[in-house]
C-alpha cells in the first residue's frame, strides 16, 4: 500500500515537471511568435535614395546647453543582459548606475549586445526602465546577439520608441542592416543653425550567410556597400548645413584596421611580426596607442580568410570566404574627411585605442558580468574562446575590470573635435 502511494506520488511529481515544462515552451512559442514579427514591406521610416533630399527631421537629436564646451558620451559596450535584478544582471546595472551618477554624460551609446538572452524582449526592456528612471539619454547600434533569440530587430525598435531618452531609428527601409541612423547635438534648441556634432551609428550585421561558415566558426558579418551609400549621403547632407562638421561612428563588430593597428604598434614597439603580415599592412601613421588585446588569437582557426598571420584576437567584419561585397568603410571615412573617430565592442577583453592614420580607433571597456571571463564557474567553460584566464589579467596578474569607455569631444571653437577617451573601470566608481 505504502508503495504504491508513493509511486503515485513519484508520478504525480513527474507529471507536474512534465506540465511545468510544457507550459513553459507553449508560453516561449507564443512569446516568441508575437516578438519576431517584421512587416512586410520594410523595416525602417523612409525610402534611401542618393537624391533623396536631406532631412534633419528624419533623425533624433540631442540638445545641449547653449555654453557646452564639450559632449561627454559613456560607451555601454556589451552589457549582454539575460534576466534582470535575481542575476548577475545586478552587478552590471550597479556599475552602470555609480558611473552614469558620477559622469552625468550627455548621451550614453551601446555599442550592441544590449542582450544575449532568451528573454530579449524583457531584457531590453529591463534595460530602457533603468535609463528612463534616471532620464538618461542613450541610444543603441544592434550586435550579433540582440536578435538572437526570442525578438526581432523590428520588435525591439517598436518596444524602444515607447521611452523618451531613447534616441533610436529604424531608419531606411531599403538598405543592408537595420536601425542605421544619425543622432544630431544642437546646442540650445532644434535648429539647424544650432547644429553642433552628430553620431553616426551603423548596424554592422550578425554572422554571414554562406554555406561555408557557422556559428561556430567565429566569423562575422559587415557593413555593406548600401550602407556606406547611405552614409555618403548622411555626410554630404550634414556637411551642407555646417561645413566643418565633424562625426563620430559607432558600430558592434570592429573593422580590420583595428588589427593593421595592433601590429604596426608591435613593430613600433620593436616586438616580433611575422613577414607575411608585414607584407599587408599599409603604410599609415599610428600615435598613442594604449590598451590591449586579450581575446584569444585565432591561430588554431581554419577560418582566417584571405589574411594568412591575421591570427591576433580581433574578430573583424567580413572575414568569411566568398565575400564580395564588403566595401573599404576606412576608405569612405578617410575620403569623406567628417568622421574623426570610431568605436566598437564585441571583443570582450580588448581595449585597443589610438590613432590611425589620423582617425581614432576605439574598443569600448566591456561592461557586462554575465559575458566571459567572469562567469560564476569558470571550471565549466574551459574552451579557448569562453575561459583563457592567463589572458584576461594584466601584468601583475591582477583580473581584468569590467567598466564603461568614456569620450570627451571638444565643442570649443578652437578645439572643435579633440578627443579625451579614458576606459573607467568599476574600482573608479567605488572610491
Amino acid at each position: 500500500m505504502a508503495t504504491n502511494r508513493r509511486r503515485r506520488t513519484a508520478w504525480t511529481i513527474i507529471g507536474l515537471i512534465i506540465a511545468m515544462i510544457m507550459i513553459f515552451v507553449a508560453v516561449c512559442a507564443v512569446r516568441w511568435a508575437i516578438h519576431s514579427k517584421s512587416p512586410t514591406d520594410g523595416y525602417g521610416n523612409y525610402g534611401f535614395s542618393s537624391d533623396k533630399l536631406f532631412d534633419l527631421d528624419l533623425f533624433p537629436s540631442l540638445i545641449v546647453d547653449k555654453d557646452a564646451d564639450e559632449l561627454k558620451i559613456m560607451q555601454i559596450a556589451d552589457p549582454q543582459i539575460k534576466f534582470g535584478n535575481f542575476t548577475r544582471d545586478r552587478k552590471t546595472m550597479d556599475l552602470l548606475d555609480r558611473a552614469i551618477r558620477t559622469e552625468k554624460p550627455d548621451i550614453c551609446v551601446v555599442t550592441g549586445d544590449l542582450a544575449l538572452s532568451i528573454f530579449t524582449y524583457d531584457a531590453f526592456n529591463y534595460f530602457a526602465k533603468f535609463m528612463e528612471e534616471r532620464q538618461q539619454y542613450w541610444t543603441f547600434t544592434y550586435g550579433n546577439h540582440d536578435s538572437q533569440f526570442d525578438c526581432s530587430k523590428y520588435a525591439i525598435w517598436r518596444l524602444l520608441a515607447n521611452y523618451d531618452h531613447c534616441l533610436f531609428s529604424p531608419g531606411p527601409t531599403n538598405i543592408d542592416g537595420e536601425s542605421n541612423f544619425l543622432v544630431n547635438v544642437f546646442k540650445d534648441s532644434y535648429n539647424p543653425d544650432n547644429l553642433i556634432y552628430s553620431l553616426v551609428l551603423l548596424d554592422s550585421g550578425m554572422y554571414p550567410e554562406s554555406d561555408n561558415a557557422s556559428l561556430s566558426d567565429w566569423v562575422y558579418d559587415w557593413i555593406k556597400q548600401s550602407q556606406m551609400d547611405w552614409y555618403t549621403w548622411a555626410v554630404n547632407g550634414l556637411c551642407d548645413i555646417k561645413s566643418d562638421i565633424q562625426t563620430s561612428m559607432f558600430f558592434h563588430i570592429p573593422i580590420k584596421e583595428f588589427a593593421n593597428m595592433y601590429y604596426l604598434n608591435e613593430l613600433n614597439s620593436g616586438r616580433e611580426v611575422s613577414d607575411i603580415v608585414k607584407s599587408q599592412l599599409p603604410d599609415v601613421e599610428i600615435r598613442d596607442v594604449k590598451g590591449v588585446v586579450r581575446e584569444s588569437d585565432k591561430k588554431d582557426s581554419e577560418y582566417v580568410y584571405g589574411d594568412e598571420g591575421y591570427t591576433v584576437g580581433i574578430f573583424y567584419q567580413g572575414n568569411c570566404e566568398g565575400v564580395t561585397d564588403h566595401p573599404d568603410v576606412f576608405r569612405y571615412i578617410k575620403d569623406l574627411d567628417c568622421t574623426k573617430a570610431l568605436f566598437c565592442g564585441h571583443d570582450h577583453v580588448n581595449n585597443l585605442k589610438g590613432y590611425y592614420d589620423g582617425v581614432y580607433l576605439g574598443y569600448g571597456l566591456c561592461c557586462g558580468y554575465h559575458t566571459y571571463p567572469f562567469f560564476n564557474n569558470p571550471k565549466i567553460f574551459t574552451s579557448k574562446v569562453l575561459y583563457n584566464a592567463n589572458l584576461w589579467t594584466d601584468e601583475d596578474g591582477n583580473q581584468m575590470e569590467k567598466g564603461v569607455t568614456v569620450i570627451q569631444i571638444s565643442l570649443d571653437d578652437t578645439n572643435y573635435g579633440t578627443l579625451t577617451v579614458n576606459d573607467r573601470f568599476n574600482s573608479y566608481y567605488s572610491k
